[in-house]
């Protein structure tokens, strides 16, 4: 499966990460917003296109869907999930984006 091995490149600092930006941009949008949806690879050309976005992470969510977040150079940054039809909704957007030094994982017991 393609996805196999996202649990492995995929941390909990990811998920976090996403969850936060997901609550914190829903509370901001407007009560009748919607998101923009499409397939996948129209998603990903327009976001790198026209906002110079890149993949930075992948994970999967309820181990079906897959969610990703694209970053520019210049910090903006969007989360889009793609569901098992292909086709791919914005979630989240915003700026400002920074990459968060990666935290050593201690195993219980040591």
């Amino acid at each position: 499966m393609m996805f196999a091995s996202l649990k492995a490149v995929v941390g909990q600092g990811f998920a976090i990460l996403f969850a936060a930006g997901v609550i914190l941009s829903a509370q901001s949008l407007p009560a009748n917003a919607e998101m923009p949806c499409g397939p996948h690879d129209k998603i990903k050309a327009a976001l790198e296109k026209k906002y110079n976005e890149l993949r930075k992470g992948i994970g999967l969510v309820s181990n079906k869907n897959v969610a990703e977040v694209y970053v520019s150079e210049s910090g903006s940054w969007t989360f889009i999930v793609t569901y098992l039809n292909g086709m791919s909704c914005v979630v989240a957007t915003g700026h400002s984006w920074e990459d968060a030094p990666r935290v050593a994982s201690v195993k219980p017991g040591i």
